[in-house]
């Protein structure tokens, strides 16, 4: 089998899979969990309260978390409409 560039050869599967999560990332990650669920149950520390007293900044984090892909669902009822003014698309002259 010929060699590829750097030490692998073609159809070397030792590699970490692309997306997959290093030891110590999740490892990392867990860690942060867990203090963060043990905060959650402290009423001064926990992210209920600190959305309660900073709401525009909960909010602007919270936005960050949702995808830009996400599909938002509402029920729109509007009540008193005084009129409606309907105007033609704009036409480019030829």
């Amino acid at each position: 089998m010929a060699k590829t560039s750097g030490s692998f050869q073609k159809g070397h599967k030792g590699y970490k899979p692309k997306g997959a999560i290093s030891k110590i990332t999740r490892s990392v990650k867990e860690v942060f969990q867990a203090a963060f669920d043990e905060m959650q149950e402290t009423k001064h520390a926990n992210l209920l309260t600190w959305g309660k007293e900073n709401p525009n900044e909960f909010y602007r984090l919270t936005a960050k978390l949702i995808p830009a892909a996400m599909e938002v669902k509402a029920d729109i009822q509007i009540n008193d409409i005084t009129g409606v003014v309907i105007l033609p698309p704009e036409t480019k002259d030829k």
